[in-house]
């Protein structure tokens, strides 16, 4: 969950110290790396496309086999391997129960297409 920021830091030391415990505000609390690359930002996906489309339906597909769900699907699979053709953008999402599972199911895909 975190710890509290410099302000909240602050505000609980400053009353620490009017009851009378002692407690330097001289020096700030050390940064935490992990909050700091936990603050960076991305950029941003491209509003327009690079390069070339693809000129024949099949010729190109963007694969991506998305990582362990959190439930289950009632079929038992907790993965899911997305296929996006590059011609048409018509995409397709394909259970399967695991990563190890997904070259397999890409390969029937690209058979039976």
């Amino acid at each position: 969950l975190g710890h509290a920021n410099y302000r909240a830091t602050y505000t609980v030391a400053s009353r620490l110290r009017a009851a009378g415990t002692p407690v330097n505000l001289s020096l700030l609390p050390p940064k935490c790396d992990h909050c700091i690359l936990g603050k960076q930002t991305r950029s941003p996906v491209p509003k327009v496309r690079e390069g070339i489309r693809s000129t024949e339906r099949g010729a190109v597909f963007f694969i991506d086999a998305t990582g362990d769900q959190c439930t289950r699907s009632s079929s038992g699979n907790i993965c899911s391997l997305d296929i996006v053709d590059d011609f048409s953008s018509y995409g397709w999402s394909i259970p399967v129960a695991s990563k190890a599972a997904c070259s397999s199911q890409l390969r029937t895909f690209l058979i039976a297409r």
